[in-house]
């Protein structure tokens, strides 16, 4: 470990100038990846707070010449009068915004087990004011004017908050971390505010009441057997006096068996029958857990270290270091949880709990407690052993189950949250998807995991030969080299992601819980470290802990039934799946049977012998319990034992995808790269005798004849070629900084750097003058719009042949050996439920046929997909470059299997006969799943009224009801004889690159391709909707007819796409969004989830306000918007210019912001092909848009889409359609919940018809 030195930094804050020691930590800088230019500081602050501080190094580089000043003559002076760092800003229009992350050592692990919780609640009142900021939206306020965003969450061992904001102003960057700083000092925790804000946890637990993951999560801790009794036997159990003396380490209250969420009962109605006061024990919360000591600050700015030192330390000194109500820390420096260890006691474990899910879906979860694998980060051997058990690849347990027909698909591991990963234990859980016959089969499932945990034991004892040439044991050295090349890859062209993402995964490194020491934040969590995998941990859980007894397994089957078949008096209604199972007598077999590990016997729970379940009294799940069989356990036992079992089970082959080719591929003579490309200068030009300085932008290199030319873009629009001169032609990229200055055409032309990009950023623009940095500073004007890219640095069209075309777009932004091909394919007659629903089923069989080959590709960073549309399919590979041409190949000569075979009605050989039952039962019951979310269920309802193409997953479980494998390749057939293929290859590749994998696409289209014609394109139809003073009323009541959410989305339609209407929209958007949020969110609680947002559908511009809410009906939030509406018009009207001005301009900016991946650029410019919009470089004319709004316009269109009254006062016409899907305990309108499905499709036609099937008509752009 680096050895930590102190340092002095000066305090200017309310103390003066005292200088404060610093303890500095060890070198963070040398362990980030290649690719990273940030630089790195790890401080602790005398308080203990221990800081990460982030230099975002390119972004300060165009900080270096504010305050620099031209004059007329041929040299430049500094301006004498440099303002003070505070106001000292560049203009880094589109550049990366600063962002903090503040983690708390205290989560729900730590909550009361009187108030469960708590740290949940905690959570939310912070945001509610503060002593130095006492307006309680105050903070959300300020972050949404400039263009910030913010959130948080609670985990259960740490808190974590965190913020983003625009840095082209330093007094906003540095004001928002004051005012974020006050969350830790002084919270206002006032009482008033508590009522109101345990309506918005309540709210947020019931729009997450129906999730099955959520509800088999509490399930586990209600079981846990750990809360002072063994609720699973109806026992108690004595707790031994020394948490450290059981190997399960049992105690009176584990923190495992808690309710993380909180809830109204939980935080109100219980605590408070019991006489505790909340708010103090929630102010006791804040001051046992909130000081310094107990926290992790993590700071990236476009700042020196220094300078983001100077403000750390300035408002964060404050912070307490120990605990505030005196609680004695002198030992501990953090809240721990170290007593504790396992979570289940024995009561609860060797046995299998049948859990009655909300969704339609069967899943088989074993899951075995271990010791923290904490400690083991260097080589992580639980990922390890995750690795083997989930891999699907052939010889794995998911390919064999597949072949059995049993399973789907698997998941492995602990997880990457607290629940499954902590200080204290670890649950390693192994999850499947299972198919209807694979329910039956389960006993047969868990046997074929514990045969693979055999053969793993084997070639465990077995060995290897280490280099020495002495027998070790262990499994294979080249499965952990794999597993670390691939990590090591990963790291090193790692994108740089968002920034939020980027401080929240140090501060979570920090965690003082994690393990991980400091030297190690940035890498420790990816990497693997050493030659070998922590064999001794290895052998320990494969021989120790991956044991029956040690098992605990949950079994969650709607074939069991469904919550929504449930009568309130237990009794299980006529719909039951289980009824139908009943009636069938191969499945109704007797519980608790043994069964036959090779034969399909299997049972399903006889639901009537069981007799009434057990509810988990928070979420009212209903469950049964049972201990596994002797005779199934003996059984498991022997499978355990090693050896080797038959020859279906392997480990896994050696990855032919591990890349081996990293080189940058050159760029064309042309247009190629130099370091001074897409920087901003200055250029001295002669007019006459004098000679003044202009601002330019360089945006093309090229070599021709020996020269080295550059193209400058000046601010009249002017362009003009100038010669490099020799001593800067291989200037190295590093040199290159803001204040570099040179010369061009042999010395006759001076030129200085005013800016330079930051990776990801294409052309900057900077004046490099005092008085326009003023303007941007104060927020007043504009950034300066950088000039349209030239056509080479945006998507070229390479092939257009016989309906294939091709874009291309070489990177010359990332420099990363990475790239990505998408395709989209529109097919012919895609106009009826069954075409999309075989379409649905193609996609699934397609993904099915591939699923071994792309997860061996997926083991090495090479992504691949698969998904239907409206109008075809779509594909997309991804990942190092030398390998995604290889693995697109593959993944086209499956999918074009089923082309061209007229006449032929079985399936091609790429797909198994037996795999399409099994993934027409998985589409079936997506199918049946779909819409179960209000919310989500609320936007799908909008959409199907708005695209009359769109077939709803109702209609479409309709059409593929009995249908045969000869009726679906029938249809296939069809769809696929006419296809138009559009398609786009981006990242590390060429010009040549692109022609041959349009050459691949050609052959694969197979010689039978007949091209779709564009005049039988599908149009992309929306529906028109009336002007009128009456809006249409869409109601449907919940496809989940226990979910008691309702949600209501208002939308208003504007009309075609066109630019002004565009940037208005989106310009209402930032205005209405965060008072909005704070007027029914946080101040009348009518629900968790409160938004608005503009809308682009298909060419037609619209806006959208959504309420899903527990607590209100749907009439009473539909009419809150409209009120809200009508209410902010006045506050619109009254809005400063100077607020008014900082909307528009942060905006701006945000359209200007640079990609912060290659894969963020490649989905833009996708977009725009698939929507065939074809406007690349769109934002830039938004933003010229923008600088002619005025606050006028705004209100005009405010008035003219949204507002209900016109001037006169009356009702006003407008094109407005209001959705409500209504929740459990409302009017539903719906006699019979089995017809939902249908009734929402009579809804949709419905509508249709009272509008007449009116559209906007075709849009082209």
């Amino acid at each position: 470990m680096t050895e930590a030195t102190t340092t002095k930094t000066s305090n200017d804050g309310d103390d003066g100038d005292e200088e404060l020691e610093i303890i500095l930590g060890p070198d963070l800088t040398s362990t980030r990846s290649y690719m990273d230019k940030k630089t790195y500081r790890h401080i602790t602050l005398p308080n203990g707070l221990q800081c990460v501080l982030i230099c975002d190094t390119v972004a300060m580089k165009q900080r270096k010449l504010d305050g620099f000043y031209y004059d007329d003559d041929e040299s430049y002076e500094s301006n004498d009068e440099t303002s003070d760092d505070d106001d000292d800003d560049s203009k880094d229009e589109g550049t990366r915004k600063a962002a903090t992350a503040m983690l708390v050592n205290v989560g729900s692990f730590h909550d009361p087990p009187y108030l469960q919780g708590l740290s949940h609640f905690l959570e939310h009142m912070l945001f509610l004011g503060t002593d130095d900021f006492p307006v309680e939206n105050a903070y959300d306020s300020f972050l949404s004017q400039h263009g910030g965003d913010d959130n948080a969450y609670t985990d259960m061992e740490h808190t974590l908050y965190h913020y983003c904001i625009p840095q082209d102003n330093s007094k906003h960057v540095w004001k928002a971390l004051e005012m974020f700083s006050s969350f830790f000092k002084c919270p206002s925790l006032k009482g008033e505010m508590a009522g109101r804000e345990l309506k918005a946890v309540e709210s947020e637990f019931e729009l997450n009441k129906n999730s099955d993951d959520a509800r088999l999560s509490q399930l586990m801790s209600f079981t846990c057997g750990m809360d002072g009794n063994a609720p699973i036997m109806g026992k108690k159990w004595k707790a031994t006096d020394d948490c450290n003396s059981s190997s399960v380490g049992e105690k009176s209250f584990h923190p495992f068996a808690k309710f993380p969420w909180g809830n109204m009962n939980s935080l109100k109605t219980e605590p408070e029958a019991r006489g505790i006061d909340v708010m103090k024990e929630l102010r006791d919360h804040y001051n046992t857990h909130y000081y310094a000591k107990n926290m992790r600050l993590v700071v990236m700015a476009g700042y020196d270290l220094d300078e983001i030192q100077r403000q750390v330390v300035k408002h964060f000194k404050g912070v307490p270091a120990n605990p505030r109500n005196g609680v004695d820390n002198a030992d501990v420096a953090t809240t721990n949880l170290r007593p504790y260890k396992l979570p289940f006691h024995s009561s609860s474990l060797g046995k299998v709990y049948r859990v009655i899910p909300v969704r339609h879906r069967h899943t088989l979860t074993l899951t075995w407690q271990i010791p923290s694998i904490c400690p083991h980060w260097q080589t992580k051997p639980a990922d390890y052993l995750a690795h083997l058990l989930g891999h699907e690849a052939s010889g794995s347990i998911l390919a064999f189950l597949k072949q059995q027909g049993w399973a789907t698909g698997c998941s492995a591991g602990t997880g990457d949250d607290g629940e499954g990963d902590s200080s204290i234990h670890a649950l390693f859980s192994f999850s499947f998807s299972l198919s209807e016959k694979g329910v039956r089969n389960w006993e047969n499932v868990i046997g074929v995991v514990f045969s693979y945990l055999g053969m793993l034991k084997y070639y465990f004892l077995e060995g290897y030969v280490d280099d020495n040439g002495e027998k070790k044991e262990g499994l294979p050295l080249w499965i952990y080299n794999e597993l670390k090349s691939i990590a090591e890859l990963s790291y090193k062209y790692a994108d740089e992601g968002d920034v939020t993402d980027t401080v929240e995964l140090v501060a979570e490194a920090m965690a003082p819980w994690w393990n991980i020491p400091t030297e190690r934040l940035l890498d420790g969590d990816t990497l693997l470290f050493g030659d070998v995998v922590d064999n001794a941990c290895v052998k320990d859980l494969l021989f120790n802990y991956f044991t029956p007894t040690n098992m605990r397994v949950d079994f969650m089957s709607s074939l069991f039934g469904r919550e929504a078949d449930f009568k309130d008096d237990m009794g299980v209604s006529s719909n039951s799946e289980e009824k139908k199972a009943d009636e069938n007598d191969e499945m109704a077999v007797k519980t608790d049977c043994t069964t036959n590990f090779g034969g399909d016997a299997g049972s399903v729970f006889d639901i009537k012998k069981a007799g009434a379940p057990t509810i988990e009294p928070r979420f009212d799940a209903k469950f049964w319990v049972e201990s596994i069989s002797p005779d199934v356990m003996k059984q498991l036992e022997e499978n355990m034992m090693p050896h080797l079992p038959a020859s279906e089970l392997n480990l896994p082959p050696i990855n032919p995808y591990i890349p081996t080719q990293f080189d940058l591929k050159p760029l064309p003579s042309e247009d190629s790269s130099h370091p001074l490309l897409n920087c901003s200068v200055k250029v001295c030009i002669g007019n006459g005798k004098k000679k003044h300085w202009y601002p330019a932008c360089v945006v093309k290199f090229k070599t021709e004849k020996n020269n080295h030319l550059l193209l400058l873009h000046f601010e009249d629009e002017h362009e003009q070629w100038y010669t490099i001169d020799s001593n800067i032609v291989d200037t190295e990229a590093d040199a290159i900084d803001a204040g570099f200055e040179s010369t061009f055409d042999n010395g006759s032309v001076k030129f200085k750097v005013t800016a330079v990009p930051r990776e990801g950023e294409g052309v900057v623009f900077s004046y490099g003058d005092a008085d326009h940095a003023y303007d941007v500073e104060d927020g007043v004007a504009f950034p300066p719009i950088p000039p349209a890219s030239p056509a080479s640095r945006l998507p070229q069209l390479v092939y257009d042949k016989n309906s294939l075309k091709l874009w291309h777009m070489q990177d010359r932004r990332f420099k990363r050996p990475l790239s990505d091909l998408r395709l989209n394919f529109v097919c012919d007659g895609m106009n009826n439920a069954l075409k999309q629903a075989c379409m649905d089923l193609f996609c699934k069989l397609c993904a099915d046929a591939l699923a071994e080959t792309c997860y061996l590709a997926s083991v090495c960073e090479l992504g691949s997909s698969l998904y239907s549309t409206d109008t075809g399919f779509s594909i997309r590979v991804n990942g190092f470059d030398d390998k995604v041409a290889v693995l697109a190949k593959k993944v086209l000569e499956v999918v074009m299997s089923f082309r061209g075979r007229d006449g032929h009605t079985c399936l091609p050989s790429s797909i198994k006969d037996s795999r399409f039952d099994a993934c027409l039962e998985v589409l079936l019951r997506n199918y049946r799943n779909s819409g179960m979310d209000a919310s989500s269920f609320v936007t799908g309802l909008r959409l199907l009224c708005l695209k009359p193409s769109t077939k709803s997953s109702f209609s479409k479980l309709r059409a593929l009801q009995g249908i045969s494998s000869d009726k679906f390749v029938d249809c296939m057939n069809q769809t696929l004889q006419k296809i138009s293929v559009e398609a786009y290859y981006h990242g590390n590749v060429c010009r040549q690159d692109a022609e041959e994998a349009a050459q691949m696409i050609s052959e694969a289209l197979t010689i039978h391709h007949l091209g779709l014609p564009k005049k039988k394109m599908p149009s992309k139809l929306i529906i028109k909707a009336k002007d009128a003073v009456d809006h249409h009323l869409i109601t449907s009541p919940t496809v989940d007819p226990e979910d008691k959410n309702s949600s209501v989305e208002v939308y208003f339609q504007i009309g075609k796409d066109d630019l002004t209407n565009r940037v208005l929209t989106d310009l209402l958007e930032r205005v209405l969004d965060e008072p909005f949020y704070n007027e029914l969110r946080t101040k009348e609680q009518f629900g968790y989830e409160v938004s608005c947002g503009a809308r682009w559908t298909f060419g037609v511009l619209g806006m959208s306000f959504k309420v899903t809410t527990a607590c209100k009906t749907a009439d009473e939030a539909s009419a809150r918007i409209d009120r809200f509406l009508r209410e902010f018009r006045t506050q619109l009207n009254s809005m400063s210019s100077e607020i008014f001005m900082e909307h528009l301009v942060s905006l701006a900016k945000e359209k200007l912001e640079m990609f912060d991946s290659m894969e963020d650029e490649c989905g833009s410019y996708w977009s725009e092909i698939c929507e065939g919009r074809y406007d690349f470089e769109g934002h830039l004319k938004e933003v010229q848009c923008l600088k002619t709004i005025t606050k006028e316009n705004l209100l005009a269109a405010y008035d003219d889409w949204l507002h209900p009254v016109c001037h006169e006062g009356k009702p006003k016409k407008r094109r407005r359609i209001v959705f409500h899907v209504i929740g459990k305990g409302a009017d539903q309108g719906v006699e019979d919940p089995s017809n939902v499905g249908e009734h929402i499709d009579n809804l949709v036609s419905d509508f249709h018809n009272s509008v007449n099937g009116e559209t906007w008509g075709k849009i082209t752009f």
